[in-house]
C-alpha cells in the first residue's frame, strides 16, 4: 500500500518530463518549398529563386533543381515574397 502512491507519482513525473521534452523540441523556424514550372507544366531547372522578408527586406537566394524544386530552410517567422528569374522566361 505504501508503494502505490510512489508509483503513481513516479509515473506522473515521467509523463510530465516527456511533455516538457516535446515542448522544448518545437522550433521557431520553418521551411519554404516550391516548384517552378513553365506554362506547359514542365519543370524549370536552374532558375534563381529569391525569398525576401517583407518586414526586414532581407533576401535569400537559391536555385531550382532538376525537378524545378527549391527549398529554404530555417526561415524565421514573417511575411515573405518569392520571385523567380530565368533567362528566356
Amino acid at each position: 500500500m505504501g508503494k502505490q502512491p510512489f508509483a503513481r507519482a513516479f509515473a506522473l513525473s515521467a509523463i510530465m518530463l516527456s511533455l516538457c521534452i516535446l515542448a522544448v523540441a518545437q522550433g521557431t523556424t520553418s521551411r519554404v518549398t516550391g516548384t517552378v514550372t513553365d506554362s506547359s507544366g514542365a519543370a524549370v531547372t536552374g532558375a534563381t529563386v529569391t525569398l525576401t522578408n517583407e518586414g526586414t527586406n532581407v533576401s535569400r537566394t537559391g536555385t531550382t533543381g532538376n525537378n524545378g524544386g527549391y527549398v529554404f530552410d530555417l526561415v524565421e517567422p514573417g511575411f515573405y515574397s518569392v520571385s523567380v528569374e530565368q533567362a528566356g522566361f
